[in-house]
């Protein structure tokens, strides 16, 4: 087993490339670290990808997972955690021209052929992937995030956005002017404010679906920040029903408008945009 190694919390193109080139070697391994948040006080946040979408998203990728407990390597020196690696069945290592490894972090990259050798154990170092805005990277997924740029984030991961919830009850407002809504109970880290198009998963269907983050200003006042849907061409109850949102395009900032026909009005044009957008 030849272990990529890395945080891969979001399943990007960077982790990719590590995948591959421990697919040069021989089979390769996702390998993570499960509990550093709670072991080093970091802040919890919510995950990049949903557990559901991860197995799937790994599946295509022909690689499978190995979770090691942080606690387990923190302490370890250099070849220690060399040696943690071999006793998970670890033939040999890939990892990025950034890696930090044991103890304070005080081994790097330049430490691994050496280590790696008296190991008997293969190696490759992988150049950062890069595009125009800079490394590919879960910092950058995130910021994108925050500002709606879902164009960015198909690029950063070679596929849609994809976030993911359980359906719940919303205060009727969309039933009550003809645009009913499914609202989403995420799971994932949502996007920032704003009107987008989507295609939506439930029950193994694709449906084409106008969706609203944001707080609803113009009907919402107070309310908190909120995920809803309208699926196009689509009618039915799905309340605990779960439901993916693959986020094509951002259609336009989330506003205020004077009263609620301006609001409807421009609803129906939001979807008809999301249809042009999900044209076959």
């Amino acid at each position: 087993m030849i272990a990529a190694i890395g945080k891969f919390d979001a399943l990007h193109r960077g982790h990719r490339a590590l995948v591959e080139a421990a697919r040069a070697l021989g089979e390769p391994a996702l390998v993570s670290f499960s509990g550093m948040a709670e072991v080093l006080g970091w802040e919890p946040r919510l995950p990049l990808i949903a557990a559901e979408d991860r197995s799937e998203v790994l599946a295509a990728w022909r690689t499978k997972e190995v979770i090691i407990p942080f606690a387990d390597i923190r302490g370890l020196d250099g070849p220690g955690f060399l040696r943690r690696l071999r006793k998970e069945g670890c033939s040999g290592l890939v990892v990025g021209e950034d890696f930090r490894f044991g103890r304070d972090r005080a081994w790097s990259a330049k430490d691994l052929p050496e280590l790696a050798q008296s190991e008997d154990m293969s190696l490759r170092i992988v150049p950062a992937v890069a595009d125009a805005g800079g490394v590919v990277s879960s910092t950058r997924v995130r910021e994108a995030l925050d500002r709606g740029q879902v164009d960015v984030i198909q690029r950063l991961l070679d596929r849609p956005y994809r976030l993911r919830g359980t359906v719940v009850r919303g205060d009727g407002r969309g039933r009550r002017i003809g645009i009913p809504t499914a609202n989403l109970a995420w799971v994932n880290q949502p996007v920032g404010g704003g009107v987008y198009a989507a295609w939506a998963w439930l029950d193994g269907r694709r449906l084409a679906a106008a969706v609203n983050a944001g707080s609803v200003p113009t009907a919402g006042a107070g309310r908190s920040f909120t995920v809803e849907a309208h699926l196009l061409d689509w009618s039915g109850d799905i309340y605990g029903a779960s439901l993916a949102l693959d986020l094509l395009q951002r259609l336009r900032e989330e506003r205020r408008f004077p009263d609620l026909e301006a609001l409807v009005a421009q609803i129906r044009a939001d979807i008809a945009a999301t249809r042009e957008v999900c044209r076959p």
